[in-house]
């Protein structure tokens, strides 16, 4: 465990701080106690270590009451785009993994997932820009891992959290954590539930230009969002010996979520408004997902380690649409009416198989870490579509498809480190092979083999760091990484948002591959300098497109990616009961490309921050003021403005130290708004969401029995965050 040991030597006067090599600096702590030696362990929210960035949840206050999706808003050098896309340092194409294992979803999904997870059942979350051969290579601007809370005091122990928020709607939140240990046996489990409503205001500004005329689409929407969600997790585990333990894990999460969206269109030619559209989108999503694990674990008193991982993920995502849309005159009378009906279905069932060794060797001071993994993916998807003509819902032949698709991953790692005088070394290779195969049908069983591909990628790691002094640190890491599409961004499915703007995904997208390095700077592991490059080929996105009066969006292989970052980070002890921190990242990417409406050429600037002041007041008293924020930038041909927020709670103790009662007020400036805006070839629009963002939450955490939370941690199924639900 991470301590800050401060020993307060017989005259009350002296402190002395003692650090092992992943400790964080922060304020000495001072008692007025004589003649004993107290030790103090304190956790600070944000701790920079040599190879991650690690937030610990349970320091920060409005974390507590937060859930894992806004904590995630805040963290450093992470930038989370108003459609919910995850960038590390000013880059999309991270991998989040939960307890070592993928999510396995698309952005869309991956947001409804968070936000269905508590903070209360995070223990901390990992931000790795440059991970070893041992992760999967998967995620080329890095990994997210978050840790959830388990006990593993002997006995019976767990905490129960109860939070209400209020926006201008509601939200309930609830979680409970029971763990007991006896003899060998330590069982645990843990249930989130959520419910919560809000609405989001939406509008799009369009101009075209069509038969010669300046045409102007305005439309306007209220998302009327509600969701209820659940996030389970138990597991046993058996201590068979000091050196062999055994486990089983079982988790899961299903939410059920009606998602409305009426709005109005008006339609004007130069300047003159001469009809206008009325339409409903109404949807419900209800998805499920369930993982179950094996794991067996052996360690021996040198260090020496075998973990062997036997994973089953199943998810189901089914989302059924009504779409009608009434045609108005330039007087409000309706003319014409049109009405689609869509169920989607989607089922993907993943298994893999994970070895890991390591091997320690004390003469030459080093170790070696090898393995290997074998996974195997299969989707399947259908689409029913139906329209309406003459009063009658008819099939929908040119949309209604069935999509399967296979994939199957096999890969082997060797690590190996050593450490020599000051010097620390690192260095690996990862092999993957990838089989893919895909077959779309449509109603008319017309089939079509989207590519069947078999490939081989090498990807190395290179990690060397150098202690100049005890409070001096420099290091120096490359790696080669790879980002494989999500599985329905690879399904040709249409889906229909109104009669002028639909999606479709691209069975042709290829991988993309980044080559990174990255330089950093640590000294006492409380001021932190991180300077980073890196280059993606084959750099996919969501691109809009404009044909006649309507816009597509499909996911292609537009170019290439530079991007090159500054992280600033540091802890700032200001007295005994004040202390702060701040985190600052620069960005510069370049776009190069080909799009359809024509070269993609774009340079831009970016930056983000957060900054946390926290206060100790005294009597079991916490308060805490924060701030982050994004500045405005540019993603290829997508211009995003500004937003940022800036947060206060305070935390009191009760129940002899057992519980606690938190309130937080959250984006109190009303500041957390999104536009983005396109002027690119043939495309003029913008786009703006005000989501409920301000409000106030009440938190209470109540701890029995025993809490001190430790998770034996697990690696592998890394394939499962590249599962796409729509939202």
């Amino acid at each position: 465990m991470k301590l800050l040991l401060t020993i307060l030597l017989l005259d009350g006067t002296t402190s002395l701080l003692a650090q092992n090599n992943t400790d964080t600096t922060s304020a000495l702590n001072r008692s007025k106690k004589l003649n004993e030696i107290v030790v103090i362990s304190k956790k600070p929210f944000i701790e920079q270590q040599i190879d991650k960035t690690v937030m610990n949840v349970q320091a920060d206050i409005t974390a507590i009451g937060s859930n894992a999706f806004e904590i995630l808003q805040k963290a450093p050098g992470i930038n989370i785009t108003g459609d919910d896309v995850i960038n590390m340092s000013g880059k999309a194409g991270v991998n989040v993994l939960i307890d070592g294992r993928p999510t396995q979803m698309s952005s869309k999904e991956l947001a409804v997932f968070l936000r269905s997870m508590e903070g209360n059942a995070i223990e901390k979350i990992e931000l790795i820009s440059n991970p070893s051969a041992r992760f999967d290579a998967q995620g080329n601007a890095g990994v997210i891992n978050i840790r959830l809370k388990k006990n593993k005091i002997r006995g019976n122990s767990g905490n129960l959290n109860l939070g209400y928020t209020q926006n201008i709607h509601y939200r309930n939140n609830g979680s409970l954590n029971v763990n007991h240990r006896q003899g060998k046996l330590n069982a645990f489990a843990n249930i989130n539930i959520d419910n919560n409503k809000q609405h989001t205001d939406g509008t799009i500004n369009r101009n075209i230009t069509s038969g010669g005329m300046l045409k102007n689409f305005t439309n306007k929407t209220i998302d009327i969002d509600r969701n209820i969600s659940n996030n389970f997790r138990t597991g046993l585990d058996f201590y068979a010996n000091k050196k062999s333990t055994f486990g089983f894990l079982f988790s899961g999460n299903r939410s059920w979520n009606p998602f409305n969206t009426p709005g109005k269109t008006f339609i004007s030619s130069n300047g003159i408004i001469d009809s206008s559209l009325v339409t409903s989108n109404d949807n419900l999503y209800k998805n499920r997902r369930y993982n179950s694990n094996f794991n067996y674990s052996y360690e021996d008193t040198l260090g020496n380690e075998l973990n062997f991982d036997a994973d089953y993920t199943y998810f189901k995502n089914t989302n059924t649409t009504n779409l009608a849309t009434s045609y108005l005159n330039r007087s409000g009378n309706e003319y014409q009416k049109t009405a689609n009906d869509l169920y989607v279905e989607t089922v993907i069932n993943i298994y893999a198989f994970k070895v890991d060794y390591i091997k320690q060797f004390k003469k030459w001071n080093g170790k070696i870490e090898t393995g290997f993994k074998m996974s195997n993916v299969g989707t399947d998807n259908k689409l029913y579509a139906t329209r309406l003509v003459n009063e009658f819902m008819l099939p929908d032949t040119g949309r209604s498809n069935g999509f399967r698709y296979n994939e199957n991953i096999y890969a082997i790692y060797v690590n190996i480190g050593q450490q020599v005088k000051k010097f620390d070394y690192q260095a690996g290779i990862r092999v993957e092979n990838a089989v893919v195969k895909g077959l779309s049908t449509d109603l008319k069983n017309s089939r079509v083999n989207n590519p069947d591909t078999n490939y081989i990628d090498i990807f190395p790691t290179v990690f060397v760091s150098y202690k100049i002094n005890e409070k001096n640190r420099i290091a120096l890491s490359y790696s080669k990484r790879i980002n494989r599409p999500d599985y329905q961004s690879l399904n040709p499915f249409e889906t229909i948002y109104d009669i002028y703007t639909a999606e479709k995904g691209n069975p042709y997208l290829k991988p993309q591959y980044t080559n990174a390095v990255e330089f950093k700077y640590t000294y006492r592991y409380a001021f932190n300098i991180a300077l980073g490059y890196n280059h993606t080929r084959d750099y996919s996105q969501t691109i809009t497109t404009q044909k006649g009066e309507q816009t597509f969006g499909t996911p292609d292989n537009i170019g290439s990616l530079s991007n090159a970052y500054l992280n600033i980070s540091a802890l700032l002890p200001i007295t005994k009961w004040w202390d702060g921190y701040v985190n600052i990242t620069g960005f510069y990417n370049r776009y190069r490309g080909i799009l359809p409406g024509g070269i993609l050429n774009e340079n831009t600037l970016g930056m983000n921050y957060y900054i946390q002041q926290s206060f100790k007041l005294g009597k079991g008293w916490n308060a805490q003021l924060s701030s982050w924020f994004n500045a405005a930038t540019k993603e290829a041909i997508f211009k995003t403005s500004s937003l940022g927020s800036v947060d206060a709670g305070i935390k009191k103790i009760i129940i002899k130290d057992k519980a606690s009662v938190r309130l937080t007020f959250t984006d109190i400036l009303n500041t957390q708004r999104w536009q983005q805006t396109v002027q690119f070839a043939n495309m003029d629009f913008t786009y703006h969401r005000k989501w409920e963002s301000r409000g106030i939450r009440l938190q209470f955490s109540w701890a029995f029995g025993k809490s001190k939370f430790q998770a034996r941690e697990r690696n592998t199924n890394q394939d499962a965050n590249r599962i796409k639900v729509k939202s």
